[in-house]
């Protein structure tokens, strides 16, 4: 999915910044943590965080409560991939808003665990900045608004991985 061609300069780095941030998330089964995790940072800036939404969902979830800085972003990744045997994203839609400097991408990800896979339609909204270091554009929000019907049903079968 390309920028238009009348997009300008800024719409067009927030464009490819946002779609290289969750393509960096893909599955990579050369790596031993299967998720090239210094590519992802190349994206985000010194003072990244994360949270989800939607705030009621988040409210009964405790792992999804909280602010979370990128390692803490990378901690939760890591405590669940080794319970997935695969993964893939499909990115829907992209809206850039200039002037605020965020993205909105809503995107399917298909994971796969024990035999079954889910897909979580979720919107994520990346809020960015200009670095200081290089005034390169660099994420500093991130906000996952997840499908909680389908992040349970992985959840479940995740639970049931480690019990078998």
């Amino acid at each position: 999915m390309d920028p238009p061609p009348s997009a300008t300069a800024t719409y067009t780095a927030l464009h490819t910044i946002a779609l290289s941030f969750i393509r960096a998330q893909a599955l990579d089964p050369s790596l031993a943590t299967r998720m090239n995790f210094s590519l992802l940072r190349s994206f985000c800036s010194p003072s990244f965080q994360h949270s989800w939404g939607h705030n009621y969902a988040v409210s009964l979830s405790p792992p999804l409560q909280g602010t979370l800085s990128f390692e803490d972003f990378v901690t939760h990744l890591q405590s669940m991939l080794p319970r997935l045997e695969s993964w893939k994203t499909d990115v829907g839609d992209v809206f850039v808003d200039e002037a605020r400097m965020k993205v909105v991408v809503r995107i399917s990800f298909w994971m796969r665990a024990k035999g079954e896979e889910v897909e979580n339609d979720l919107v994520w909204i990346l809020g960015m900045e200009k670095d200081g270091s290089d005034q390169a554009m660099r994420i500093c929000r991130s906000e996952e608004f997840v499908d909680g019907v389908a992040a349970k049903r992985l959840r479940e079968i995740m639970m049931e991985k480690l019990q078998t």
